[in-house]
């Protein structure tokens, strides 16, 4: 841990460094911390910029990632509802803020991106560590037997509770974080033993987190991500197929769990029919989508501006009986439809373009990292706003650029940029 906390460099980059290594601490927790180490990490970066800096704006990765953020704060012109529009607009500044900010500051990113990377991963195993620890006490407490731990009171939201994130985003944080232990692994003189111990907690946390997308998102990455991004042609296959047999027996050992199999099953086949639970009246999730698409027809091209989903949603829940929504005020619960609600089909062509042109820089420069957060991203997108929410845009914000500056060409060596001198990866 030493390691991590002490580097050698100027006092300046020294505090930009422990500035972002806060941020990534932070970023398991409640939104009002990292947020604001964000924003101080800005002022800083802003006291010490050099005149030479600011040409570093003109890279284009900058603007690819921060063209949601212009998009969004554009349909702000037409929408009814400028006032909502106007707060997910200052929301949503990160997109550019957060990559302009980490191209134009003098800290050499690419030198302490694995540093930056391994803390952040260490903070999501200790803090799934934690929440095991809790759910430990309150079965001694109650003298339940240890195998309630994978009981419904023990799972997703509950799981989470004690530190108040949702199981979704925090879940998108742990599988992050397993993709960095693997990449690390795959290093020269790694502590493998240590990273296969990681990730087995984390491994143990997602299962807890129930979290249907980032699992899903998981499964691919182990299928498909690893053998591609990380292993030569002769030991792509197996890998596939023994990946694709663990995951046969963790789903045949899913359906012997009753919650497990009713949280992964059960609520995923009600959520994509026509079902209504009868005991509190929730809407499936293929109903409230339905009726999004009707709105969606009436103004296909520019939507109805930002800010105008939840309002206009809530109008056609009343419309249509669908009171619990219409009470919680439910978002699309899918990015895709939320841009086409929000800035139409244009919206949705960006956001598949911005999540295509990081596909294909993974894809070209072979890195895994990359490949892994544009499959959450992909993955996680269909059952969630994640650029709606604090958690997802400073998820978004973050590691988006961090992985796109740092990007290596093929052959695993690193492009000689603004952002460092050329490093083995």
């Amino acid at each position: 841990m030493k390691r991590l906390f002490l580097i050698n460099d100027t006092i300046e980059n020294k505090i930009s460094y422990y500035l972002l290594a806060a941020f990534l601490i932070a970023l398991p927790f409640n939104h009002f911390y990292s947020e604001w180490l964000f924003i101080i990490f800005c002022l800083h970066t802003l006291i010490y910029i050099r005149k030479n800096s600011l040409s570093k704006l003109k890279d284009k990765k900058i603007w690819i990632i921060g063209s949601l953020f212009f998009l969004s704060a554009s349909a702000l012109l037409f929408s009814r509802y400028k006032s909502q529009g106007t707060k997910d607009a200052m929301q949503q500044i990160a997109f550019f803020l957060f990559p302009a900010f980490l191209a134009i500051s003098n800290l050499n990113i690419r030198k302490y991106k694995y540093k930056l990377l391994e803390l952040f991963g260490i903070t999501c195993t200790v803090v799934v560590l934690y929440l095991l620890l809790e759910t430990y006490k309150v079965i001694l407490y109650f003298h339940l037997p240890l195998a309630s731990i994978l009981s419904t009171p023990f799972l997703n939201q509950n799981f989470t509770s004690p530190i108040d994130v949702h199981p979704t985003y925090f879940a998108m944080y742990v599988l992050l974080s397993i993709c960095i232990f693997i990449n690390l692994s795959f290093r020269r003189e790694a502590p493998k033993n240590r990273y296969i111990i990681f990730c087995i907690v984390l491994l143990a946390g997602l299962i807890q987190l129930s979290a249907r997308a980032p699992l899903l998102a998981a499964e691919i990455i182990f299928i498909f991500g690893i053998p591609v991004f990380l292993l030569n042609k002769k030991n792509k296959i197996v890998f596939s197929l023994c990946a694709i047999f663990v995951s046969l027996l963790f789903f045949i050992s899913v359906s012997q769990t009753q919650s497990l199999r009713k949280r992964y099953w059960t609520d995923l086949e009600n959520d994509l029919s026509y079902y209504q639970d009868p005991g509190d009246l929730t809407e499936s999730r293929l109903m409230r989508w339905d009726l999004e698409w009707q709105l969606i027809s009436n103004s296909p091209l520019i939507g109805y501006g930002s800010g105008s989903e939840k309002d206009i949603l809530k109008e056609k829940y009343f419309e249509n009986k669908y009171y619990r929504s219409f009470l919680l005020g439910l978002n699309a619960h899918n990015q895709y439809l939320s841009f086409m609600l929000n800035e139409g089909v244009i919206g949705l062509f960006l956001y598949l373009c911005v999540i295509i042109y990081g596909l294909s820089k993974a894809v070209r420069g072979k890195d895994f990292l990359l490949g892994c957060f544009i499959i959450i991203l992909i993955v996680v997108s269909f059952s969630e706003n994640i650029l709606d929410v604090s958690k997802g845009v400073l998820f978004y914000s973050f590691f988006f650029p961090l992985f796109l500056f740092t990007l290596n060409v093929k052959g695993g060596y690193a492009k000689n940029n603004s952002f460092g001198q050329p490093q083995f990866d």
